[in-house]
């Protein structure tokens, strides 16, 4: 799955190839990839990677305020539904999804915001919760500050925002950076490298260490 989403980046878009060879976008893809006759929102959806791994028997919506990236997300994932909007007012009305997707778009961690990070990142979590039907799922990725460290999101500032929400948190990606460990482009070489990670994940090994954050969430009603 990685070379695949990583030749189809190259070929559709290569100036927005997320540069990780073990990001958790791939993951979240993964997880997407279960969905079935669901609606589904991608938010700051980019150049539309992330939307052209939704199974098509779904209808799919994205939201971006770069309209280039918009005219490429549609050509790659030609039936979804894309709009030029913010994330601080989605166009849509109430209960409109099944699932909303925020990959790697949190204000202040993920692109560049002044001021306290964490308004804007309620703000953004109190539309998502606004456009979510009942039992609908956030699914929110991110990068780990203790991983970085240099002003991504913290697990206290990630817990703050999905107050309201019953959520899953999970570390992906706990090891080191090259030189201190493998490069990642030749960890996904080896057989089984993959569903390794995505086990230690799941079974909630170093959340608080690893390099990106992975999230499940469901609004409490």
């Amino acid at each position: 799955m990685i070379e695949r989403i990583h030749d189809k980046w190259m070929k559709h878009f290569p100036k927005g190839w997320w540069g990780d060879w073990l990001d958790v976008r791939f993951y979240l893809a993964g997880r997407l990839q279960r969905l079935h006759d669901k609606k589904i929102l991608d938010i700051a959806c980019n150049a539309g990677m992330v939307l052209s791994e939704i199974p098509e028997d779904n209808q799919t919506y994205g939201i971006d305020l770069d309209a280039k990236a918009l005219k490429a997300a549609k050509a790659i994932a030609p039936k979804a539904k894309t709009k030029k909007a913010s994330m601080y007012k989605l166009p849509y009305p109430k209960a409109s999804f099944d699932a909303v997707v925020c990959a790697n778009v949190l204000p202040g961690a993920d692109f560049v915001f002044h001021g306290n990070r964490l308004k804007p990142q309620k703000k953004l979590m109190k539309e998502v919760k606004r456009v979510l039907k009942k039992g609908g799922k956030l699914y929110l990725t991110t990068p780990n500050d203790a991983f970085y460290h240099d002003g991504k999101e913290t697990l206290q500032e990630l817990e703050q925002i999905l107050d309201g929400f019953d959520y899953t948190l999970q570390g992906w990606n706990p090891f080191p950076r090259f030189p201190f460990f493998l490069p990642a482009r030749l960890l996904v070489r080896i057989p089984g490298w993959f569903s390794l990670l995505r086990f230690l994940s799941e079974k909630g090994f170093f959340r608080r260490t690893s390099k990106y954050f992975y999230v499940e969430a469901t609004p409490f009603s």
